[in-house]
């Protein structure tokens, strides 16, 4: 049986692995939008504008179910508020997903949960790696919405 330190470390393994897969599905927007492919009714714009704001929703859970455990933080409600708030921030940027804004808007939102989590993480070591690669994926997730609202822009 693994050691709790050791079921640790796979799970921050698996995590940042994750993190990193998420990406994917944003570059495979970019490159349908880039080149005119579709599924269908979906086209890259859309499938990109919605993968987005799933993970953003996803990363709202994440700070709902933080606020829902730590009944005694200090940031309790404007963990809740934000979480709210930010999930239909990002609706509206779903759907506005035709135009540069709505992408910006979702781009924006996930610049604000970088910069609230830079601020709110906690101070333990064993999450730093964590956080470390949270970071980093959002500054791709950032790059590739500034991508994609280069390619609107650029007429793609």
């Amino acid at each position: 049986m693994p050691s709790s330190q050791e079921s640790t470390d796979l799970s921050l393994h698996w995590f940042n692995r994750l993190a990193y897969l998420g990406v994917l599905p944003f570059v495979l927007g970019l490159w349908m939008q880039w080149s005119g492919f579709s599924f269908g009714y979906v086209d890259g714009r859309f499938l990109f504008a919605a993968y987005s704001c799933a993970i953003l929703s996803f990363l709202c859970g994440i700070w709902w179910g933080g606020a829902l455990n730590a009944t005694g933080h200090p940031a309790r409600n404007k963990l809740m508020y934000l979480s709210n708030g930010l999930c239909l921030l990002g609706w509206v940027g779903l759907l506005l997903y035709r135009t540069p804004v709505g992408l910006l808007l979702l781009l924006l939102c996930y610049v604000f949960v970088e910069r609230m989590e830079a601020y709110l993480k906690p101070n333990r070591r064993e999450l730093r790696s964590y956080f470390r690669t949270r970071t980093r994926v959002t500054y791709l997730v950032v790059a590739c919405h500034l991508a994609m609202v280069l390619l609107l822009i650029a007429g793609g």
